[in-house]
């Protein structure tokens, strides 16, 4: 574990498996400490379940429908758990793996893996690596690069469970939410995208006006709510400039006065409620994690691109550089 830190006592606890973000300690507006993220009760239980939390996701973050998807004219077929979809990268997904270390200093670390070609089912040798930093601004950047050998579908994201009133605090309802996004991807039963994009107007998806999270979770009779219990989808940003970061998510917390903003340089981002928490994962805290005990920001590519092609393509070819910025930047409201 490597631990970083600022000069106003901010602290990420960063893993080697899964490349995690296991820890974020932050001050509230009283300046107390708390950790922000969901996190495992020891390392031992971090490789014994796969729970995601804060972890680094690949070669293909989400869902891929019928675990396959053609690239130049080959199929592919990916490792999978049911059969029927590849989730996050297959059963051993990137997540799962003991990533090395590259550097290691007080304010940054940089990790690196290699997945082989046919690395669950993906083409090509896939080398990326992972740098965070902690500034003293208050922002926690993470960057993924990434280089292939062969053609290859890469979408990477980074899978912090937030909880801004501290891990274990329990449900997330009353974080306010905001989200420049006006549409979001409709899902199928199996929680793939259909393809069409839907008008966030009017329905419990809309976020571009700060709201708290119950509100829209509250919303029973939403079909797509009803389909993954709570938020499990993908929102399109509305502003769209390749490669430049822009704010893709305001989360804040009344009760602790925690302020956190999301900036991203990728399309748009799955936002997830912890729907399948199901208070058997015990956390740092020694309290068990419930379902909406956090709420997941993952900035990434359109999720099954490969088997849509009306979405933006997530191709990396031999010669280009996969990059995918996220910056965490942690404030305080004023009371």
């Amino acid at each position: 574990m490597v631990v970083l830190s600022n000069v106003h006592g901010l602290q990420a606890e960063i893993a080697q498996h899964g490349a995690a973000l296991a820890a974020m300690c932050v001050p509230d507006r009283d300046g107390h400490l708390a950790d922000v993220v969901l996190g495992h009760l020891d390392a031992a239980a971090c490789q014994e379940i796969r729970s995601f939390l804060g972890s680094s996701i690949g070669r293909v973050a989400g869902r891929i429908s019928g675990a396959r998807f053609t690239l130049d004219g080959q199929q592919h077929t990916l490792a999978s758990v049911h059969g029927c979809i590849c989730h996050h990268g297959g059963p051993a997904g990137f997540d799962t793996r003991p990533w090395q270390w590259l550097d290691v200093q007080n304010d940054r670390a940089r990790l690196q893996l290699i997945s082989p070609d046919g690395d669950q089912g993906f083409p090509g040798e896939l080398r990326i690596t992972v740098e965070y930093t902690l500034d003293d601004t208050d922002a926690l950047h993470v960057e993924y690069t990434a280089t292939c050998d062969r053609a290859s579908p890469v979408s990477l994201t980074h899978h912090p469970f937030w909880n801004l009133a501290g891990e274990g605090a329990g449900p997330v309802d009353d974080h306010r939410l905001t989200l420049p996004a006006s549409s979001f991807l409709e899902l199928r039963p199996d929680l793939t995208p259909t393809g069409r994009r839907l008008d966030v107007t009017g329905s419990a998806f809309d976020f571009r006006e700060e709201r708290a999270l119950g509100d829209g979770l509250s919303d029973h009779d939403d079909a797509q709510l009803q389909r993954t219990a709570g938020f499990d989808h993908y929102w399109v940003l509305d502003t769209q400039v390749p490669g430049a970061l822009r704010l893709a998510a305001r989360l804040h917390e009344p009760s602790s006065g925690r302020v956190l903003h999301v900036w991203s340089d990728q399309p748009g981002l799955q936002v997830y409620t912890g729907n399948f928490l199901d208070g058997s994962l015990q956390g740092r805290s020694g309290r068990p994690y419930h379902a909406r005990g956090a709420i997941c920001l993952e900035p990434q590519g359109f999720p099954d691109a490969m088997n849509h092609p009306e979405f933006p393509s997530i191709v990396l070819r031999p010669g280009e550089v996969y990059r995918n910025r996220i910056v965490y930047r942690f404030s305080k409201d004023t009371p």
